[in-house]
């Protein structure tokens, strides 16, 4: 019977909030995926009426990767003065030219979402792996399709509506807001 060695894992956490080392219980390496064709940036503004724009607090919160704790990018920390301004910016938006729209036209827009969500599935699954700590067959294979499918389900409904509750004609209520998960935010 052959005697088997274990290998001295070098990973040390930098955190000061790493309190359990798990490194010396087992061998953990990052996910051996490509992220060379992945453009990452430094920071990320907030997008608010049709462009980026800087938050007005000038804050910024750090997303590290879960693996290396390590810096990946940063993102915009909206106030509520940033909200405001992103709320005027998606009412005038309702009130122009997206109310007008017939379902049809805004079907389009949101099948063209789940489009570009397939087209560039590779990327998203990858981002979503470092960014999340993930493994990259459930970012590849679960989150992403799951995405760019509801976007496909929500455009299928946008011209059908009306035929789905007989005597009724919805119309598009306007500006509403979200909370997103951070464990599954596409």
């Amino acid at each position: 019977m052959s005697e088997t060695k274990t290998k001295e894992s070098t990973y040390k956490p930098t955190s000061p909030n790493s309190k359990l080392d798990f490194a010396s219980l087992w061998e953990y390496s990052e996910a051996p995926e490509s992220s060379a064709n992945l453009e990452i940036k430094d920071k990320y503004e907030l997008f608010i009426g049709g462009k980026f724009v800087k938050p007005s607090k000038d804050r910024y919160f750090k997303s590290l990767s879960p693996s290396t704790e390590k810096e990946i990018t940063q993102f915009a920390e909206a106030t509520q003065k940033d909200v405001d301004k992103a709320v005027k910016a998606a009412r005038k938006a309702f009130k122009g030219e997206w109310s007008d729209l017939k379902p049809s036209s805004r079907a389009k827009y949101i099948y063209r979402i789940a489009r570009m969500l397939q087209e560039r599935a590779r990327e998203f699954a990858i981002a979503e792996s470092i960014d999340g700590g993930k493994p990259i067959r459930e970012s590849r294979d679960v989150d992403i399709p799951l995405a760019a499918a509801y976007f496909f389900y929500y455009a299928g409904w946008a011209d059908k509506l009306e035929y789905a509750f007989p005597g009724k004609k919805p119309k598009p209520v306007g500006v509403c807001g979200q909370i997103i998960p951070w464990n599954f935010p596409l």
